[in-house]
């Protein structure tokens, strides 16, 4: 209940109800060939051999829908929301072993395999069907549960079967996870890889609320191009960063050099996963559809991301990842975007004697290599590294296991280690001569668990830190304070560069003062942030939206908006739908590019 906490505790018997609908569509799918199978009017159904046949069937169906909740146990506790098809090509990738989930959520494990026997086990016994001899009446008997499977499997009278976002309608958008379920989810994401396209707005009137096309400005004066490093860690969320929280949390190091930064304290992640962060990050692209781009139908739209503009610059671009080369498919989306040297496990020197047993290389190794092979770059260059360390199952070298204290979850000893691991990195980096001229952008892929309910909510499951950091070009600390986002990377790092391009872009340069937004999107609800408010666009064209200061609803009803507010909302719905239909039906005409 503490992924609720916020959400209308009244909504509570119509989640259950709901829930019994979306449960009920489930078991018919899952079950669907079994009851294909019962209802055969032929005499050989009476046979023990097709009767065992009925039984596994029946027990492989059900045991699916178990596997699926089994998973999102755990799962929903880092994405905050079902898992969908997503979750198979996951499972697939070379750093998601499956035997160490296994082994770490062996309970789990035992849970589902209890459950397995005890389905078996109960079939019910068989017993002789005698078939009607009226044929009339034999297809009368086949067609009413036939209607009602039917029915069960569109979830009612709707003239489209009901899908996990339908959940909205009976319930508040906080409650919408708890009301499906995982088998829904995955139906639904697989369902609707091919998104329909929009029609809020006319060309012009979309194009006068949201251009996407945007031309790069250089930011310095100075003809010398800076070396600009990104630094992407792994499940940061805002809720470990004490320079966040004004108070001492599990990132020491992060809170000194955030001291010497421009900070950014209302920063948001795209999704909840890292492989919605790549595309947001590298090619300011947010992820609106219900699988995430590397993983959908349009993975080889062309793309002109960061890279892209750069290489025109004359920057030399790399990527680090200590996970297996071809992980989550970084490096085959990295290299769709533009140029790039991409350096995994495989061009590690010692991957054996510093590999964690699990994802890949520690990130104290990993980063003083990266320290190393910065200084190998030739300048200008542009080169990002992605942490490791503090994913699941967030284990930290032996030596440190008496240092590092962390904090009730599991997670926060893994956040201390990465800090003190970044710290080293900076400590090697300051000795080397490309360190002067360099630009720093820190930033996270997504939040993970929390002891909060807050960091579960609409807002709160997206709060990363984000910061920029140049003792020579930024030698004042700042604080601000706007509403920023991961897509908002790109066209900083472009500005930084020094280039001049038209380029296609979700987000605008944090170094500027204009109003930036940023969009979400989980189990078919939109979300459109602006600090301190945000506007979630249901189906049907249902608007709510929430004050993250109060903590507190402010429902439709009108009496409730001050005026600016009422104002506000209008202009954030407006907003929200001119980006979504530019998203959409850019995604659908292949035009992610600017030039």
């Amino acid at each position: 209940m503490d992924y609720f906490k916020n959400a209308p505790i009244s909504d509570l018997p119509f989640v259950f109800f709901a829930g019994l609908l979306f449960d009920f569509q489930a078991i018919v799918y899952a079950l669907s060939f079994f009851h294909l199978l019962s209802l055969l009017p032929f005499k050989f159904i009476n046979k023990p051999s097709f009767q065992l046949t009925l039984r596994i069937i029946f027990t492989i169906g059900l045991s699916f829908i178990v596997l699926m909740n089994c998973i999102d146990t755990e799962f929903y506790k880092i994405k905050t929301r079902r898992s969908g098809i997503e979750l198979f090509t996951m499972v697939g990738d070379p750093a998601n072993s499956v035997g160490q989930y296994l082994v770490h959520y062996w309970w789990l494990l035992l849970i589902f395999i209890l459950f397995v026997a005890i389905i078996y086990y109960f079939f019910p016994r068989f017993k002789q069907i005698q078939q009607p001899k009226q044929p009339l009446l034999t297809l009368i008997i086949t067609l009413i549960p036939l209607s009602l499977l039917f029915l069960g499997a569109r979830g009612g009278f709707y003239k489209k079967p009901i899908r996990s976002f339908d959940a909205a309608r009976y319930v508040d958008a906080q409650w919408v996870s708890a009301t499906i379920n995982s088998p829904t989810q995955l139906l639904t994401s697989y369902n609707t890889l091919v998104p329909t396209r929009l029609a809020y707005f006319n060309d012009t009137e979309v194009l006068a609320l949201f251009n996407p096309i945007q031309t790069s400005k250089p930011y310095f004066n100075s003809k010398e191009k800076p070396n600009i490093v990104l630094i992407i860690l792994e499940s940061f969320g805002r809720d470990y960063c004490g320079f966040l929280n004004n108070k001492e949390r599990y990132t020491p190091f992060l809170d000194s050099l955030a001291t010497k930064s421009i900070t950014y304290t209302n920063a948001y992640s795209a999704g909840t996963t890292s492989m919605e962060s790549i595309p947001a990050i590298f090619t300011s692209l947010p992820s609106l559809l219900d699988v995430p781009f590397i993983n959908s139908n349009f993975q080889n739209n062309t793309l002109h991301g960061i890279h892209y503009y750069l290489d025109k610059g004359g920057y030399n671009c790399s990527f680090y990842y200590g996970a297996d080369n071809g992980s989550m498919g970084f490096d085959n989306y990295l290299k769709i975007n533009g140029p790039i040297d991409y350096v995994g496990l495989n061009e590690y020197p010692s991957k054996v004697s510093d590999h964690d047993g699990s994802w890949g290389i520690w990130d104290e190794p990993y980063l003083q290599y990266f320290a190393e092979e910065l200084g190998k770059r030739k300048a200008p260059f542009f080169s990002s590294v992605f942490t490791l360390t503090s994913h699941d199952p967030y284990k930290i070298p032996t030596q440190y296991k008496k240092v590092f204290k962390g904090g009730p979850l599991p997670i926060h000893r893994s956040v201390q280690y990465t800090d003190y691991a970044l710290s080293q990195f900076f400590k090697k980096a300051e000795k080397q001569p490309w360190f002067k001229n360099t630009i720093f952008i820190i930033t996270a892929d997504h939040p993970s668990h929390s002891t909060d309910a807050y960091f579960y909510g609409p807002s709160g499951r997206y709060e990363i830190p984000l910061l920029i950091y140049s003792p020579k070009y930024f030698k004042k600390a700042a604080i601000d304070s706007g509403t920023v986002s991961q897509c908002d990377i790109m066209p900083t790092v472009l500005s930084l560069a020094g280039c001049k391009n038209k380029f296609f872009a979700f987000g605008s340069n944090l170094l500027d003062t204009n109003n930036h937004y940023a969009i979400n999107y989980a189990n078919g609800i939109l979300q459109l942030l602006q600090y301190p408010y945000c506007l979630e666009l249901l189906p049907n064209n249902i608007v709510s939206m929430h004050d993250q200061v109060k903590d507190l609803p402010i429902k439709q009803a009108r009496y409730l908006l001050t005026e600016p507010e009422k104002e506000l909302q209008l202009l954030m719905q407006k907003q929200l739908k001119a980006r979504y239909q530019t998203y959409i039906n850019s995604l659908i005409d292949n035009k992610f590019f600017g030039d």
